[in-house]
């Protein structure tokens, strides 16, 4: 054995063996490699099922198409350009319909955790409206106000709303009655309980609730758009359909999906970012 290899070698502990720390940093980077493959080797199983499923059965195209011609109608998007203006204006109604509703359900919820009256007044309003199906309420708000942006803001704030307000509420009541008293001893203001005490203990509810309402956002986003709506990538499935192009719709479908799971990802990040003291 070389005196080289000899020196790279880790050092021994004095017992031995190998440092405890060398095994923690395999063992972790065992377990992202592992967390890593887990979802890649689904989707090999899912891709290789689908293609012999379609092969073996002669499936037409139009009722199945191969994976290939999935991934071709997916690159003839980008190469196009055509996915490029549909992919930004429906990311842009999802981030300022999220924001919107997002304000529009916290101060909500502050008022309905603020007075008993308001919420005994409003609370059975709010869920009757959220229990309504929003495939049916959708075709109302194209009435009432037409084929525009209008319609679409609408529906995504009806949809974000509700679960920000409920989180918001839930998280308002996390403020401890020992750290109220010792607002009141400070002498704090409304708005300095409410930016110093209460905004920081809700944290944790209204990320959990923003997690809800992103999904929420982009259902009514891609809802909006397939009923009323010449761009975006709900736009695209319709013309995929009405065009028997079904590559192009499950291309479509697949760029929605993915575009769903990065924004409960960067929702996720904010979480681990924020509440990394509660891990």
């Amino acid at each position: 054995m070389s005196t080289e290899t000899l020196t790279r070698r880790p050092a021994p502990g004095r017992d031995g063996k190998r440092p405890a720390g060398s095994g923690l940093r395999h063992s972790g980077a065992l377990r992202r490699t592992v967390r890593i493959l887990t979802p890649l080797a689904y989707a090999a199983a899912v891709l290789a099922a689908w293609s012999t499923y379609v092969r073996l059965a002669d499936v037409p195209s139009y009722l199945l198409p191969a994976p290939g011609d999935v991934l071709d109608a997916g690159v003839k998007l980008v190469t196009d350009g055509t996915l490029w203006p549909n992919l930004s204006y429906t990311l842009r109604n999802i981030v300022l319909g999220f924001l919107g509703g997002s304000l529009i359900g916290i101060a909500l919820g502050w008022v309905l955790w603020a007075s008993r009256t308001v919420r005994e007044i409003l609370a059975p309003y709010m869920v009757l409206l959220q229990a309504a199906p929003k495939i049916a309420v959708a075709p109302l708000l194209v009435l009432w106000f037409g084929l525009s942006l209008t319609s679409q803001y609408a529906l995504i704030l009806l949809l974000v709303f509700f679960p920000m307000a409920m989180a918001t509420m839930l998280g308002l009541k996390e403020v401890t009655a020992d750290v109220s008293s010792l607002g009141r001893l400070l002498h704090l203001s409304r708005w300095q309980y409410l930016r110093k005490i209460q905004l920081p203990a809700a944290v944790p509810a209204l990320l959990a609730g923003a997690k809800i309402a992103v999904i929420d956002a982009m259902t009514g986003a891609f809802l909006a758009e397939y009923l009323a709506s010449e761009r975006g990538l709900g736009y695209l499935m319709v013309l995929g359909n009405t065009s028997s192009d079904t590559p192009l719709l499950i291309a479509a479908v697949l760029i929605t999906v993915a575009v769903g799971l990065l924004g409960f990802g960067l929702v996720s990040l904010a979480e681990r970012k924020l509440l990394h003291w509660n891990r």
